[in-house]
């Protein structure tokens, strides 16, 4: 590996290589003239390797010694036969990470594939012979200056892919002043979208074989430039920019073009007749854009002299319809064939069976039914990859039939070809992937299978009723990775050796016993993934797992594993995933696990760890998004540490003995307070592929797979927390459920609780909260699930579409609050008493008190009356600007309470109104 030691000594080390002619040199021991290296040229190249460290030794072989005078031999390095000046310098993906200036009468540079870092030196403008530059995909910063390109006049072939040119706003002029130029490639280099402006045609490029344009941000205007070399290119390559509407009709003007390239834009419409007309057209690739039609339409527009020519055919993931048409046997030369990702349906025409040719085909994810038979393969005796998972096929294929391909790619995923194993498989013995999974199989394997195909690097059986016992599998696969996913089966017996070059193996839903120590038999450092969830295994960890440095997903969840979790699993710290949920683990978390730095998910629900929680989670474990120890035996105060979590998404602590207060800082766990960047999606996406978590959400305990990623919840419930719910909590904006009840806390709802409003589920039963429900509520749209019963809530029931339609049971349990659902109105709704009758008693001249013996008053706080409402689940205590209050005739005792600025006095009967001078019962 080649370091640089500073951009200037190399740039000036080879800038000196031949500015002027040299004598050729002559090796006169043997007699005859031969043509060796120019002496000045070799020094400057010795240079140039002084200015780096070559930790590899790739340029062993360049040296001042007699035997390697000879600098024409040297790695990488050509000469001219006739003159003995360099012309050809390659040190592609040799890791260099300086970038290098220029040889005079250089034809050929490639120095593609390394670490070439700094600003692109214009001093490469000096390269006038230059025919051919490839820099592609080194660590150059942004470019701005181009005009150095333009020297290079004799170039016809550059290569600039993976280089920013996002600064470069006259790249298009500068390339037309190429006359020479028949390939150009720039894939991934931010192009601006530049509106091409009237160009001389004088020395002007118009003969580009070769264009790779593809990764960019280009829109339709570059058209204008692009159909100027109609009659010349062969290749053209414009996927993944923004180029929008129909195809242009101008394509059907590019008479030799073989290869267009046009996925990954936002094309639409259907597919114009001019394409059945391009007759040298080889491979064409219109997926991922947003193409519609019939199929058969489809197929009928590219009928012409195409349909003889054509060999690739990819529309994957656009929006055609229809069955496959009949007319598919006319494209006698197709090798590729993949319709994937649309909304086809309809059966398959076995008239596929006569494309002789076809090597490649994908039929998946779109709505094919009916039956795949014998008919449908009948001369595909060239196929290697098969694809037709996630349709609604059934294979009705006789035992006795020999296929007539080998395929190296099988992937047969939701096709039904049970209730027996597919026997036919047994002919294929050279495929390197295997997918069989949910395909109805209720059969125990066969011995043959797993001698199949050694070189195999993933075999998927999963999801079917496949029983049995696993043979020793340690000596059946060479390959240098292997994925073996067995899950979701009824197998049985104890776990097999498995291959040492295992790297995923997912054994979850099955029914393996006995201890796991042959787990040990994987002693290669490749694994990534081991899930042996929802199995009966019992025993300790061994300790071979702190052998797979390279594990990402660790998941032994449901199961009967004991002990406690060893030292040596801090080594894992390659570690994303770990889950030990609903086992009989004990003791405390080892500090250890501190050093998986990495790790997003921590599941020990269901165990019976002990202790305090750690504060080392919040200040080590930094990229923890779901930390999940629901029903163990944690005790304490929830460490203030934990708020460093910030990209914590759902935190399960509940059912455990913690205390103390809920942490003002919660607000510092921003990950419940924004939405989802689309950077964060893609990572997401990538790392959650495996995972899975169980949580209870909204009251029910689901198993969680890839949606597990979308979830973000609070659950503290069922602890000894106490205090007031800190109002930060309000500034969790994107939380969608909190739990924090049957714990002992007290105060108010926080007044801004409505400000959380992806809030879908909210539970704070069984605490000894109080006060009225904040008018804010009102603003949670989206809440679906609610309890707030069993607290000391009182007064009305804030309005809204959401409140008032849960059922009383949602605000049960309360003494003082009124209104829908739990009764018709509140009772200051009502019209005031006339003070008639002999129940009513006179309380001086303006006020009089009513009772009503029928209803009973459970628990109200003393509080003022005047234009509030106490009301809660049939109590009796409200008040409002009438002059007729309710009280019980059982009335709970309550110190005192005031009514218009007068203070009373509540007894089990009486009610007491209290002056300095005298006290008037009410009974």
């Amino acid at each position: 590996m080649f370091f640089g030691r500073g951009l200037p000594q190399l740039v000036c080390a080879l800038v000196i290589l031949l500015h002027a002619g040299s004598a050729v040199g002559f090796n006169s021991t043997s007699g005859a003239a031969e043509v060796r290296c120019r002496e000045r040229e070799r020094q400057a190249l010795l240079m140039f390797k002084q200015s780096l460290v070559d930790k590899q030794g790739v340029l062993s072989t360049w040296g001042s010694e007699e035997r390697r005078k000879d600098c024409c031999s040297w790695t990488g390095v050509k000469c001219s036969n006739r003159s003995g000046h360099i012309i050809w310098l390659d040190l592609h993906d040799k890791f260099l990470n300086e970038p290098i200036s220029s040889l005079k009468r250089l034809k050929y540079l490639n120095l593609s594939f390394n670490s070439l870092s700094g600003s692109l030196p214009s001093l490469l403008g000096n390269l006038t012979s230059l025919r051919y530059l490839d820099l592609r995909f080194n660590e150059f910063h942004s470019v701005e200056n181009f005009e150095w390109l333009s020297h290079l006049s004799f170039l016809n072939y550059l290569d600039l892919s993976g280089i920013d040119l996002s600064k470069v706003n006259n790249w298009l002029q500068v390339v037309n002043k190429l006359p020479h130029l028949t390939n150009l490639q720039l894939h991934y280099c931010n192009l601006l979208d530049v509106v091409p402006q009237p160009l001389p045609m004088i020395n002007t490029s118009t003969s580009l074989v070769v264009l790779d344009l593809s990764s960019n941000n280009l829109t339709a205007s570059m058209f204008q430039w692009l159909f100027n070399f109609s009659n010349t290119l062969v290749y053209l390559d414009l996927s993944e920019n923004q180029l929008q509407g129909l195809i242009p009709q101008a394509f059907g003007n590019m008479i030799f073009l073989e290869e267009l390239s046009l996925w990954g834009n936002q094309f639409e419409g259907g597919i114009q007749k001019f394409f059945g007309n391009m007759c040298k057209l080889r491979l064409l690739y219109l997926s991922s854009n947003n193409l519609k039609g019939m199929l058969p339409e489809f197929f009928g527009n590219l009928s012409g002299c195409l349909q003889l020519t054509l060999e690739t055919l990819d529309i994957d993931n656009n929006r055609f319809m229809g069955p496959l048409p009949d007319a598919i046997r006319n494209f006698s030369s197709l090798k590729l064939l993949s319709l994937s990702s649309n909304t086809l349906n309809g059966t398959v025409s076995n008239l596929i069976g006569l494309l002789s040719k076809l090597e490649e085909l994908d039929i998946s994810n779109n709505s094919f039914n009916g039956v795949i038979s014998e008919a449908h393969f009948s001369k595909l005796s060239k196929l290697k990859r098969l694809t037709m998972s996630s349709n609604f096929l059934s294979f009705n294929i006789s035992p006795d039939w020999i296929p007539p391909f080998r395929l190296d790619y099988i992937d047969l995923q939701s096709c039904k070809l049970g209730p027996k194993f597919p026997k036919w498989l047994q002919t294929q013995r050279d495929f390197s992937f295997l997918d069989i999974s949910n395909n109805e199989i209720s059969d125990s394997i066969p011995k043959w299978f797993w001698d199949l195909s050694p070189r195999a690097t993933y075999v998927n059986i999963s999801s079917n009723c496949i029983y049995g016992i696993l043979p020793d599998l340690s000596m059946k696969f060479s390959s240098l990775l292997l994925g073996i996913d067995l899950s979701q089966n009824k197998l049985e017996g104890p776990l097999p050796l498995f291959p040492a070059n295992t790297n995923v193996l997912s054994l979850s839903s099955n029914g393996f016993s006995g201890n796991i120590s042959s787990l040990c038999s994987i002693t290669g450092q490749n694994l990534q993934l081991l899930d042996l969830s929802f199995n009966q295994p019992s025993g300790e960890l061994p300790h071979c797992v702190a052998s797979w440095p390279r594990l990402l997903i660790l998941n032994l969840a449901h199961n009967h594993l004991f002990g406690e979790i060893p030292s040596s699993i801090g080594s894992l710290n390659s570690l994303s995933a770990f889950s030990l949920c609903n086992n009989n683990f004990s003791g405390e978390i080892p500090g250890s696990l501190g050093d998986c730095t990495r790790l997003e998910l921590l599941d020990l629900n269901h165990n019976n760890f002990s202790g305090l929680v750690p504060d080392w989670i919040g200040g080590r474990l930094g990229s923890l998004t779901f930390l999940l120890l629901r029903s163990n035996n944690f005790y304490g105060d929830i460490p203030l540490q934990l708020c460093h979590l910030t990209n914590i998404k759902v935190l399960d602590f509940s059912n455990n003995s913690l205390s103390g207060n809920i942490p003002w800082c919660i607000h510092n766990m921003t990950a419940l307070t924004r939405r989802e960047s689309l950077v964060d999606e893609g990572r997401l996406a990538r790392t959650a592929l495996f995972d899975k978590a169980s949580i209870v959400w909204k009251g029910t305990e689901y198993e969680f797979g890839k949606n597990l990623w979308h979830l973000r919840l609070i659950d503290l419930s069922s602890n000894k927390l106490t205090g007031e719910i800190p109002q930060q909590i309000c500034s969790l904006f994107e939380l969608v459920q909190l739990n924090l009840s049957r714990n002992q806390l007290t105060g108010r709802i926080p007044k801004d609780i409505g400000q959380i409003r992806s809030l879908e589920s909210l539970d704070l039963s069984g605490n000894k909260l109080s006060g009225q429900l904040p008018l804010s509520m009102s603003q949670l749209s989206f809440l679906n699930t609610l309890n707030l019963s069993n607290n000391n809530f009182y007064g009305r029931i804030p309005s809204s579409t959401q409140l008032q339609s849960f059922s009383a049971y949602a605000f049960i349990g309360n003494s003082a609050l009124c209104g829908p659902p739990l009764t018709p109105a509140c009772p200051e709704d009502e019209k005031p008493s006339d003070g008639g009758g002999s129940s009513g008693f006179k309380v001086g001249s303006s006020m009089e008190i009513c009772l009503y013996p029928a209803i009973q008053l459970h628990e109200v706080p003393p509080q003022q009356l005047e234009g509030q409402t106490l009301l809660d689940g049939g109590s009796t205590w409200f008040g409002g600007k009438s002059e007729c209050y309710q009280i019980t005739k059982k009335v709970v005792v309550l110190r005192r309470i005031t009514l218009f600025g007068v203070p009373w006095e509540v007894g089990s009967k009486c009610l007491s109104r209290l002056q300095p001078s005298r006290t008037q019962l009410l009974c």
